[in-house]
């Protein structure tokens, strides 16, 4: 379902060339797709900003409109806001069956514990909440370090990161996949609500449990900055965003939306470059 009027199905950005969706040829005997960007000036149509980046800019929007009373304006970033929510959770959706499936697990557990090698093996003082003493002496097997910036992000606690861990090693998949999964169909059914509604408070209360979830989930979508993480390594990568993708699931689960903090996307936004921060690989 799409949250706009106009322009394409969200659907048709996933589907394969050759299958009748983006990229797809015409039928025999159909006339060809004109390319209708060809005849515009350079500069007519601007990139799409990618999230969660577009997420804050929507809610520094709705923010700014509501303080001054405009409630067209106000209404316009809700939408928008609910359109990059939803986004995200059918991400999320993505990510959460794709870590499910054997090869990836089986590339997982052979990788797992070369990753936390790594990361043991570099120093480890006072950095994430690990004292350097504790992470020499390998306790929890949570020493990946990167792992535990994105659960401090999301709010969960170290013995949450030993457990990924152990679960992968073990089977290549960890989290409450199956929960998540059913959390997301209940969240993407409120937000069309709040949408139809137009009911900015709910919208809050969502937000106080998405805001970091839609941060995260764009983090494990994207090649970058994951894939800096992994040296070229896809057993590394997927390791990496599979144990992302855990966290990203226990988090789910407990989602019920019903908590309200304001200002939860803007504090998401005020965290997010520490956490690329951490992300990032020390340069040599």
């Amino acid at each position: 379902m799409s949250f706009t009027a106009g322009g394409p199905r969200r659907d048709d950005f996933f589907k394969l060339p050759g299958q009748n969706g983006a990229g797809a040829p015409p039928e025999p005997g159909a006339k060809a797709p004109v390319d209708r960007t060809a005849a515009l000036p350079v500069g007519a149509f601007r990139p799409v900003t990618p999230m969660p980046q577009r997420l804050f800019e929507h809610e520094r929007e709705r923010a700014a409109a509501r303080a001054d009373g405009d409630t067209i304006r106000a209404e316009r970033a809700l939408r928008s806001t609910v359109a990059d929510l939803d986004v995200a959770l059918a991400t999320a959706v993505v990510l959460l069956r794709a870590a499910e499936h054997p090869k990836v697990r089986e590339r997982v557990a052979g990788a797992i514990a070369d990753l936390v090698a790594a990361s043991e093996a570099e120093p480890a003082a006072g950095e994430a909440g690990v004292a350097g003493d504790e992470a020499a002496a390998g306790v929890g097997r949570a020493a990946y370090r990167p792992l535990q910036a994105v659960a401090l992000f999301l709010g969960l606690a170290e013995q949450d990161v030993s457990e990924v861990v152990d679960a992968l090693t073990e089977h290549g998949v960890a989290g409450p996949i199956g929960q998540a999964t059913a959390r997301v169909d209940e969240l993407r059914e409120r937000l069309r609500k709040v949408e139809a509604t137009r009911d900015q408070v709910e919208l809050d209360r969502l937000l106080t449990s998405l805001a970091g979830i839609a941060t995260v989930v764009s983090i494990a979508g994207a090649a970058t900055p994951l894939g800096a993480l992994s040296g070229g390594d896809p057993r590394i990568a997927d390791a990496a965003k599979s144990g992302v993708v855990a966290l990203t699931a226990v988090v789910l689960q407990e989602a019920d939306g019903e908590e309200l903090v304001e200002n939860a996307c803007a504090t998401a936004e005020t965290a997010y470059p520490v956490l690329l921060a951490a992300l990032t690989p020390p340069t040599p």
